[in-house]
Formats: structure tokens, C-alpha cells, sequence
């Protein structure tokens, strides 16, 4: 059974102004594997139902307009607060007085996120009751969404309804899934939080060039780069990647032997589970039990590498300075040594890019890599990896006795590892190893 369904029927409509309204006018149920986001209470009949009764065309129409950056356009330090990109990924920016749920759609690359909260509308006598999280495959999403428009398409064929935005829309997409180079031309734009159908010749020219100056780099970069500045941030990365000098490479060789061991798909599983499981089955190949790598020395040594080596092959790169969601970027030679490229950051900081790189070495099919503050899932799963074979969770665990731990304790455990108290406390809680009490915010890394 699908993961997500959108059953519906068509009901009659009673004073419901305009066409597209009252003819989509239909019962709604939107399923999520075992929840069901449109249980409401409604407040008249006091009674609780499993769907609502609302016009289907703005829902079809919210997809259609947004389809692009729903399946593109990913979650990133800088736009979490962006209203603009709220409007593109929250249901409730589409709702148009309806009673539709508060719904946000967040893609990561092969999963799509769907979060849906508890809601009472204003305007409305129901109040959405269900509350959660799913994880749905990135294909099965749009095909869903691509079924109800279709519907609702027809359905206003049916009635003597045409040449609406829904129909312009959906014929536009369709007409661009059947184009390879203008699929990937809308994948970037939206990627980059542009509409690929709103575009000047400026911008379009960018995209071109874009694609041009970062080959295999670009899905991952439009995720990180500031799209006002974009030429410049581009050729950041580029002379970042120019820097990467093979003379400094590491050989690298305990993870040569390795490498063929670890998937070079995601597996069917949470990106950051996939991340734990590599750092945990390298930690174990090298025999490191729970020991901390503390230091660039300890690091080095558990590599099999001479720490005077490691140093000078991760020195920060000057051209990432302007690039504030770009960590660094990992290459893999032609002799297949490894060379990176970090931006500027303290040792701790450094350590942990250096770890992420390390998981992009171990598992990437591509001969570079960006280390990006994105939420793609290639980027979760490097920085679950770096994490866990830094500050591995059963060290942890062994570490810590009480249920609670307060902001000092973490410090002591971020000095043991190395790594900042930000690392620390993600582990610690991702790992139900204890609580973290509040608050903790003025710890230094």
C-alpha cells in the first residue's frame, strides 16, 4: 500500500463562489502510512471524522504551482526563517480560507519529510487532531500529488472548465518530465529557490553557467550557495577546488582496503542511521573500540597516517571564507589519495569537516565532493558519520550514568572527544543515552 493517499469524492457544493471551487468541491482524506492528517473534530456535530470537506483546486493547485521546489529545493541553516521558502513548503500558505491541515513538505534527495501539527482553524468549525512525522520515498510523493492533479484536471475538463493556472501548470510540468535537459534545468532553479518557469534571460544564463563551472558539485551546491550572489559563490568553490594540491594528498590506504565494504547507495534507511552504521563498522575495521580521537595526532594515528602529513593536507582553503554553508570539499584522486579544501574554522571544527570528508572517501561514488551545511541526505549522512566515529554513542553511554546531563557535563565530554558541545548534545539525545537539561546556550566550542 501506497505510503501516502489522497482519497477523495466529489460531493455537492452549496454557495461556493466560483467554477473551480464548487466543481472540485469533495470529501478529503490524506493518509500517511497508519495516520491520517485530516482527523478532525468537528466542533458542530461534535463528532470526530477522518476527512474534511473542501474544494480540491487550490490543494492541486498548491502542488502544482510548488511542484518543483517540493522535490528540489532542500532545508538549509538560512532558510528556516526564509518566509518566502516557508510559502513554497507549508500547506497553510495555500489554504485560501479552506480547512486544509498544516502541513509542510521538505524533500532531502530520495525521501521527501512530511510534518503535520495539530491545527484549528479560525474560520472553520473542525480542528486537526493528528500530529507527526513521515519519511516518504521522494517518487511515490510526486506520483501521489501528480494523481490528485490529474483528477482535479479532469474532473474540471468534465465540467466545462479549461485554460485555468491548474491546467497551464500541469501541462508545463508534464511537457518539461519528458525533457532531460530542461528536467535538470528546473531541478537546479529550484534548487536554487527559483521558479524555472519565472525566470529572465540574466538568470537562466546563470543556471547554464552554473551547471558548466560545477560539473558533478552542482546539485549539492544549489542547496548551500546564496542564490543573490551566485556567480561569486560559484567561483568560490571553484578556486576552492583549484587548491586542493594532490602534493598534499594522504594515501589514505586503511581506507582503500575498506571501501568496497561500505554501500554506495543509501540504504533504505534514515540517512543518519546509514552515517552511524559506516562510522561504527570503520571504528571497529581499525580496532578503536570506544577510544576518543581527541586530537589531529590521535586522529592521524588511527589513520596510519604521519600527523605533520594530515596537518598539511587540511589546511583551510581562503576562497571558502565567503561561503558560509560550504564546509569544504573532498577529492579523490587519479592514484586514489584523497586532497581537501576546508573553510576556516577552529581545530574542533576542523576535526569534524576532515571526518565528514573522510565518509565522502569511503562511500562516494564521485571523484570530489562538497561538505555542505544543507539537509540533503548525503550531507546528514556525513555529518551523522563524523559524529559517531568522533564521539562514537557506546563511549557515551559508558560515560554517562544519570538520565540527565547538564550543560557542564557536556562540556567535559566534548573536551574527552574533541568535538564542540553541539555534537555532544546532538548524540546524546539522538541516541536516548539521557536528557539534556536547559539551558546550555553560552558554552563555547
Amino acid at each position: 500500500m501506497p505510503e501516502l493517499r489522497f482519497e477523495f469524492d466529489w460531493v455537492g457544493s452549496e454557495g461556493v463562489r466560483g467554477p473551480e471551487l464548487a466543481e472540485t468541491w469533495a470529501s478529503l482524506k490524506i493518509v500517511v502510512g497508519d495516520s491520517v492528517i485530516t482527523r478532525v473534530l468537528d466542533n458542530r456535530a461534535k463528532t470526530v471524522r477522518d476527512f474534511v470537506y473542501v474544494p480540491l483546486y487550490p490543494l492541486a493547485e498548491w502542488f502544482a504551482e510548488n511542484w518543483w521546489f517540493l522535490a528540489n529545493e532542500f532545508q538549509n541553516p538560512e532558510r528556516q526563517n526564509d518566509r518566502e521558502f516557508h510559502r513554497r513548503h507549508c500547506l497553510n500558505t495555500g489554504r485560501e480560507g479552506y480547512a486544509f491541515p498544516n502541513l509542510e513538505v521538505t524533500p532531502s534527495g530520495a525521501k521527501t519529510a512530511l510534518i503535520w501539527k495539530r491545527y484549528e482553524p479560525q474560520w472553520a468549525k473542525v480542528e486537526f487532531l493528528d500530529q507527526g512525522r513521515a519519511s516518504v520515498d521522494k517518487l511515490e510523493f510526486l506520483y501521489a500529488c501528480g494523481q490528485l492533479i490529474d483528477a482535479v484536471v479532469r474532473r474540471l475538463t468534465a465540467c466545462g472548465i479549461e485554460d485555468t493556472l491548474l491546467h497551464e501548470e500541469w501541462a508545463a510540468i508534464q511537457a518539461t518530465e519528458v525533457d532531460e535537459e530542461e528536467l535538470k534545468f528546473c531541478e537546479t532553479a529550484a534548487g536554487l529557490g527559483w521558479d524555472p518557469y519565472d525566470l529572465n534571460d540574466s538568470k537562466r544564463d546563470d543556471i547554464f553557467l552554473l551547471a558548466d563551472e560545477l560539473g558533478e558539485l552542482i546539485d549539492e551546491a544549489v542547496q548551500a550557495v546564496n542564490a543573490a550572489d551566485l556567480l561569486s559563490q560559484a567561483q568560490a568553490i571553484v578556486s576552492a577546488i583549484k587548491s586542493v594540491k594532490q602534493e598534499n594528498a594522504l594515501p589514505l590506504h586503511c581506507l582503500r582496503s575498506l571501501s568496497a565494504a561500505f554501500s554506495r547507495e543509501a540504504m533504505n534507511e534514515p540517512p543518519w542511521h546509514v552515517g552511524y552504521e559506516w562510522a561504527r563498522h570503520l571504528r571497529q575495521e581499525l580496532g578503536l573500540d570506544g577510544q576518543p580521537l581527541a586530537t589531529i595526532g590521535m586522529l592521524a594515528e588511527a589513520l596510519g597516517e604521519d600527523e605533520d602529513r594530515v596537518r598539511g593536507a587540511i589546511q583551510p582553503a581562503q576562497a571558502l571564507s565567503v561561503t558560509h554553508l560550504i564546509d569544504g570539499i573532498a577529492a579523490v584522486n587519479a592514484d586514489e589519495s584523497a586532497s581537501f579544501a576546508f573553510r576556516k574554522t577552529n581545530e574542533k571544527g576542523l576535526r569534524f569537516s576532515f571526518c565528514r570528508a573522510l565518509a565522502e572517501v569511503l562511500t562516494s561514488s564521485q571523484s570530489r565532493a562538497l561538505l555542505t551545511r544543507s539537509h540533503s541526505e548525503r550531507q546528514q549522512r556525513n555529518r551523522s558519520f563524523a559524529a559517531e566515529f568522533l564521539a562514537p554513542s557506546l563511549a557515551l553511554k559508558e560515560r554517562v550514568k544519570q538520565s540527565v546531563v547538564d550543560a557542564e557535563e557536556i562540556e567535559e565530554l566534548a573536551e574527552q572527544f574533541g568535538v564542540s558541545w553541539m555534537v555532544i548534545k546532538h548524540q546524546v539525545e539522538n541516541h536516548q543515552i539521557a536528557e539534556v537539561s536547559e539551558p546550555i546556550v553560552g558554552l563555547h566550542d
